[in-house]
């Protein structure tokens, strides 16, 4: 019975090379120490491996059938070690990302541009949901990391702050807002806002809690992009993040309604679990 697997390995390799010194080589050992190792394999097994010659050495017939599954065996080590190579490079391997519509589109698109180009070879697969389904895929491990918006109540995983988030209420250019002072003004108008199970309409309800408003929204929508087109036609008045209207500000489509009270800051975030975060993933993080 074979003990010492690294011996197959010195088999192995005498019996691919037909030479003591190309193995000794190849090994990073000395002659003597092939020759030592080969001669304690022979005793195990019981027969000989190789008959010598001036030329180098060669199989012995009861040492083909051996080397016959070594070849399959070192072939197989072979390729795990090219892969792991790969994986260690980024020359294969696939990200998986949990984050919402609104999260990919106003931060993250750019972010997996970026690493595309450094790491062409890696392929994604996105999985566009709310932060309660993305930290739910998380805890799967359906995803490797996810975006999520924050502050969540949340212990099990790691939260990293990527971008800084303010809301605010804001509306068309033409809509008349001069009379709008404070957050409990805002109950004598028509407002547009997102549906009551997302993390950004849980977040804002408990805001105007602090103040003791309540919102009875004319439309609910579970899309950020329809709300602020919605905005955009004069229907009302929407919260949103101004990170996210920048170029509607810019070009004054909409405009920031000044208000007393100041909402709290938000923020999007990094969520991972560092005990099985892959290394594409963490190679991701690197470069946000």
């Amino acid at each position: 019975m074979i003990t010492d697997l690294n011996l197959l390995r010195v088999f192995y390799h005498v019996a691919k090379t037909e030479q003591i010194s190309k193995a000794a080589e190849i090994l990073n050992v000395s002659q003597p120490a092939i020759s030592q190792q080969i001669k304690s394999l022979e005793d195990q097994i019981g027969f000989k491996l190789f008959s010598r010659s001036k030329k180098g050495v060669k199989l012995t017939q009861e040492a083909e059938e051996i080397f016959a599954y070594c070849k399959n065996i070192f072939a197989q080590v072979e390729s795990i070690n090219h892969t792991l190579q790969n994986i260690s490079s980024l020359d294969t391997g696939t990200l998986r990302i949990g984050a919402s519509d609104t999260i990919c589109k106003y931060y993250l698109i750019d972010k997996l541009k970026t690493f595309e180009e450094l790491y062409p070879k890696i392929r994604y697969r996105v999985t566009n949901c709310t932060t309660t389904e993305s930290l739910t895929l998380l805890k799967n491990n359906d995803v490797d990391i996810a975006f999520v918006h924050t502050p969540v109540t949340n212990q099990n995983f790691t939260f990293r702050p990527c971008l800084t988030l303010e809301d605010y209420f804001v509306c068309s250019k033409d809509f008349d807002c001069s009379q709008i002072k404070e957050l409990s003004d805002l109950t004598k108008y028509r407002t547009l806002l997102l549906e009551k199970s997302s993390h950004s309409r849980k977040s804002l309800d408990s805001n105007l809690l602090r103040y003791n408003v309540e919102l009875r929204p004319k439309f609910e929508l579970a899309s950020l992009d329809l709300l602020i087109e919605f905005a955009k036609k004069n229907m009302g008045i929407i919260c949103v993040s101004k990170q996210y209207i920048k170029t509607e500000l810019e070009v004054q489509e909409l405009k920031i309604i000044p208000l007393k009270e100041k909402l709290d800051l938000r923020s999007i975030s990094l969520a991972f679990d560092n005990n099985t975060i892959s290394h594409a993933a963490k190679r991701f993080m690197e470069i946000l």
